[in-house]
């Protein structure tokens, strides 16, 4: 996998596709990209999909003849899932990969004031387990629900106080980062 030191400058120059793991993932993106909150506008996005494996992506989206750089943008919760691009295109389709580890349920603990509470039981339960048991969010995983429960400046100001208060690796992206 092809990987940049500073993506922010492709992200802002390139065609973005857009690879979501999950339903609250692709919620995010898209409310963020509608709200005009990321390093990359609606204008730029090929599309957002759910597909997650480079195989499936290569067949649907690389296989053209693009006039413009595009950059593969993976929006995920774990570090050790694979994504090789096949020697044909891992040269022509950069990938940055943007983690909401360890889920994106932790957006929704923040949101609530949670974290410190969440901190002393991460052990042992989930976050999407402590959204539904300790925030009574029971739909937490929802389109429907979570459609209704975010907009764009709740997710921000979240994704801004994850980036703060988690203890990323050296060089790993978090929604935060593609933010204006």
């Amino acid at each position: 996998m092809q990987r940049t030191s500073d993506p922010l400058p492709l992200l802002e120059t390139s065609h973005i596709l857009v690879s979501c793991e999950g339903a609250m993932e692709q919620i995010a993106i898209n409310k963020l990209l509608e709200a005009g909150a990321l390093v990359f506008s609606a204008d730029q996005v090929i599309d957002i999909t759910r597909k997650r494996k480079a195989s499936e992506i290569q067949e649907e989206y690389l296989r053209y003849e693009y006039d413009w750089p595009v950059c593969i943008v993976r929006v995920l919760d774990s570090l050790r899932e694979r994504f090789k691009l096949g020697s044909l295109y891992s040269s022509r389709f950069p990938v940055v990969s943007v983690y909401t580890r360890p889920e994106i349920e932790m957006l929704a603990i923040i949101r609530n004031g949670c974290f410190a509470d969440y901190a002393k039981v991460k052990s042992s339960v989930k976050p999407s387990q402590y959204c539904k048991d300790v925030l009574g969010l029971r739909r937490i995983k929802s389109s429907e629900f979570l459609d209704r429960y975010w907009d764009a400046e709740s997710l921000g100001e979240a994704a801004k106080e994850y980036r703060r208060l988690a203890h990323l690796e050296k060089g790993e992206l978090c929604l935060a980062d593609i933010l204006k």
